[in-house]
């Protein structure tokens, strides 16, 4: 477990209150903790927009990574 934890990264934002308890109460019916429900849920947004990762449309929107 030790060289997982190594490649982890920690992602700390705000949620409104109401939202927080939500995902606490989801937490609670699956029986796992608010941080896996995040994981999750985040997993789940990465698979949905599989395509954004895709090399031919990385390079097709490179364009709007510039600064300007």
């Amino acid at each position: 477990m030790p060289n997982r934890m190594m490649k982890d990264r920690t992602l700390t934002f705000r949620l409104p209150e109401d939202i927080y308890q939500k995902i606490d109460h989801l937490a609670e019916e699956k029986w796992c903790s608010v941080s896996a429900v995040v994981r999750n849920a985040i997993r789940r947004e990465l698979n949905a927009n599989e395509e954004l990762f895709e090399e031919d449309y990385i390079k097709s929107t490179k364009h709007h990574l510039r600064a300007y």
